[in-house]
This record gives C-alpha cells, sequence and structure tokens, in this order.
C-alpha cells in the first residue's frame, strides 16, 4: 500500500520509524514481515509503498525473498528497502502437515525452532530475503526486529548487535498527529479493521434480505429502458447526502444497494472514487457492505476496496476483498483487484482502470439507448 499521508514527517531514527509503522499501514501489525520502498537515495531519500505479510512457515523460506520482488514489489522500482519482523514466535500454522518445497535442513521441529538462536529471531528469513534483494539489485538499507509496536518495547538490528533501544510511544509520534489531522484512523489490529467491513447483526442481514426481496418485486414490474439512468441517479443523491451530512434511511440505503448491483452502474459509480465526493461515496459503500447480504455484498464490497486502495488504505482494501471471497469467491472484479494489490500495481494505474471502466458502461448505455 502507498502511505496515507501528502504531508512530510522525517524519520531519521529506528525507534521513531518503528513507532510509525501502524499508522503507515493503517493498523497494530502482529507476527508479520513489514517492507518499506526506499526510493530517491541520490537525493532526499523518501518512502514509497508499505507492504506487510504474515510471516511465512520457518521451513519454507526458500524463495520469499524472490516472490517479494517479483510479486508485490515488482513495480516498484525501489532502489532499497527497510525490513521490519515483528514477532518472536515462529509461524508454525503456516506450515501445515507437509512440507514439500522447503529448504534444505534438518528435519522441522516444532518445539526448538529459534530455541539456540541469540540474535534476533527469525534471522534466516531475513539473511535469505537480503540475498534476493542484493541480486535484484536492492539494497537493505536496514532490517530490525521487534516483539510487538508498543511504547518501551526492545527493539533490535540483524546486523549490529550494539544497535538497539525502546520504541517510542506510537500515539506520541508526529505522523499519529497528521494521520489524525487527515482524518486517518489507526486500528490496534487487523481484527478490528475486519470488525469495521463485518455485518451489523445477523437480524440487520435478514431483515435487509427480506426488504431488498420486496423492493426488487417492485422495482422490476416490467420493462423499464430508464432503469439504468434512475439508477445512477438514486447512488449520486444518496452520495451528495452523505457529504452534506443528511441521514440515509435504511430503505434508501437498500435502493442504492440494488442499484449497484447492476454492474454498468457500479462501473460508472467506481469513479466516485476520483472526485471531490471520493470520501463521502467510501463512507456509504461502507455503511452498506456491513447490511447488505451475500447476494448483494460482492458488488458494493468492491466499490469499498476500490476507493480505499485509491486512498493508499491497502489493509481496508484487504479486508473489504475478504468479505467477497468468503461469499463470492470467482467474483471478476474482486479477483482483478485482489491481483493488482498482490502485484503491487500503484493506485495511480488503477485510477486508469475506473475511468476506462466508466467510460466502457456509458458507451454501453448509449448503445442501448438508456444514456
Amino acid at each position: 500500500m502507498t502511505t496515507r499521508l501528502n504531508t512530510t514527517i522525517s524519520l531519521t531514527d529506528p525507534a521513531d520509524l518503528l513507532a510509525a509503522v501502524p499508522h503507515m499501514l493503517g493498523f497494530h501489525p502482529t507476527d508479520s514481515l513489514v517492507v518499506l520502498t526506499v526510493h530517491d537515495l541520490a537525493h532526499t531519500p523518501r518512502f514509497g509503498v508499505t507492504l506487510r505479510t504474515d510471516l511465512p512457515c520457518p521451513m519454507r523460506i526458500c524463495g520469499f525473498g524472490e516472490y517479494l520482488i517479483t510479486g508485490p514489489l515488482g513495480r516498484q522500482h525501489a532502489e532499497a528497502v527497510i525490513l521490519i519482523v515483528v514477532g518472536a514466535k515462529p509461524n508454525v500454522d503456516a506450515c501445515g502437515d507437509a512440507c514439500a518445497g522447503a529448504c534444505q535442513g534438518p528435519p522441522f521441529n516444532r518445539s526448538t525452532v529459534d530455541e539456540c538462536d541469540t540474535g534476533p529471531p527469525h534471522a534466516e528469513l531475513i539473511d535469505m530475503i537480503c540475498d534476493s534483494f542484493s541480486r535484484a539489485g536492492v539494497a537493505t538499507a536496514h532490517a530490525l526486529w521487534v516483539p510487538e509496536i508498543r511504547a518501551g518495547a526492545q527493539w533490535q538490528c540483524y546486523r549490529d548487535p550494539e544497535c538497539l533501544g525502546e520504541i517510542a510511544d506510537p500515539q506520541a509520534a508526529a505522523i499519529a498527529a497528521a494521520m489524525a489531522a487527515a482524518g486517518s484512523v489507526t486500528f490496534g489490529s487487523r481484527d478490528e479493521l475486519r470488525a469495521l467491513v463485518a455485518p451489523e447483526s445477523a437480524e440487520t442481514v435478514a431483515r435487509c434480505s427480506a426488504k431488498l426481496d420486496l423492493l426488487t418485486e417492485e422495482l422490476t414490474d416490467g420493462y423499464d429502458p430508464n432503469k439504468v439512468i434512475r439508477d445512477l441517479r438514486t447512488v449520486f443523491a444518496a452520495i451528495e447526502r452523505t457529504a452534506s451530512g443528511a441521514a440515509l434511511t435504511e430503505d434508501d440505503q437498500l435502493r442504492v444497494l440494488l442499484a449497484v448491483s447492476d454492474t454498468r452502474v457500479r462501473d460508472i459509480a467506481l469513479g466516485t472514487a476520483l472526485g471531490d465526493a471520493a470520501r463521502a461515496a467510501e463512507q456509504l459503500w461502507l455503511a452498506l457492505v456491513r447490511k447488505a447480504p451475500d447476494p448483494e455484498l460482492a458488488e458494493v464490497a468492491a466499490l469499498l476496496a476500490f476507493s480505499a486502495y485509491l486512498r493508499g488504505e491497502g489493509a481496508l482494501a484487504g479486508v473489504a476483498l475478504e468479505r467477497i471471497e468468503q461469499t463470492q469467491p470467482e467474483h471478476r472484479l474482486g479477483l482483478l483487484l485482489r491481483q493488482a494489490m498482490e502485484a503491487g500495481i500503484p493506485p495511480t494505474d488503477l485510477a486508469v482502470i475506473a475511468r476506462d471502466a466508466a467510460e466502457d458502461a456509458r458507451m454501453m448505455l448509449e448503445e442501448d439507448g438508456a444514456w
């Protein structure tokens, strides 16, 4: 994900950098590898994308660096990276029962991994990633380890045993104040972020499902050539009301939910992520994701994921896509967005896709005589 802040914040000390990581991601990571790309080393170095991934199985770290280089970081053209490992325990849950394709070495023993290490945990993982990056021409500017990101936690460098210290308070960091001023929220964990897009309650979803059935019968009574135009007006009117602070009734929200279930309407609505009403539109998509039954969920969750990704909120985009994958794993736009995130496609490139999708949808409507 790209950092969600336009304000310039200088980070020169490892303790300050570690305190900034949750705000750069949008949540406090645990048992994670965090990669920060660094650019413009010859002038004023700046951060590019911030990537977080679960720690791999300790017996499957061969090729992990190559995966990062050719996958999520392949398009970033980083000159250097900073590697941060958060967590002490090996991720044995990722190993499963089989170790096919594992690195060469002694048999994997869950009870003895890292017991004999005197330095920071996961040193072998860092060594292999650094080697992969070096072969690809990407320098490792720093490699840090911390058990968790909180005030006072002890951090260490992988390369220098005398390079260590305590993390500054993440809540008091300059970037925290800047993020708050920009309206961004840093969550305590990824689970808290998932709760943001979770259904309000089973009762709410069941009630909305019943209402949607009635609305569908009401709105599909005979052929209506002007339906798409009316659906678009419904969507944009709801966004305008949300932007003005006016409350929408549940029926209003459900009419929007039905409207964007038409992929032509949805594709045009993607363009709202590019304009002044982007925040209001995203607020509406988020409210609808929490009410939507499974059949209507995918399109509005895709709208939320797209909007969040364009703003640099990669973590929010990811949990929105998880909702789609739980209900419609073959959903086309959901798959495309997931592939874009995993390939590290910049949000600016996705913005071009949104404009193209909206233009294609308008052309289809013109051909049908509905525009």
